[in-house]
């Protein structure tokens, strides 16, 4: 069996609907991890924990706070620089 390489797309055939279609990419891993973002304001520096879709969950003093934080809720921390 042998396939037309300008047939395909990068995660298969172009002529199927793929299942990355069939939602919201924004919302892949919103129950699993939260993203941890340092803040400035005033010249001093918080962070920021977010959810996998961009909502402001909290924000405390330190990274290891917002690290701790994410994991007692447990969930997966991942850094945004």
């Amino acid at each position: 069996m042998t396939h037309d390489p300008q047939a395909f797309g990068p995660f298969g055939p172009s002529d199927e609907p793929h299942w990355l279609a069939q939602f919201d990419l924004a919302s892949w891993g919103i129950e699993d991890v939260a993203y941890v973002k340092p803040l400035e304001q005033d010249g001093e520096t918080s962070y920021g924990i977010y959810a996998a879709d961009g909502t402001e969950l909290a924000t405390v003093e330190s990274r290891d706070t917002a690290m701790i934080t994410v994991r007692q809720n447990e969930l997966e921390p991942l850094s945004v620089h």
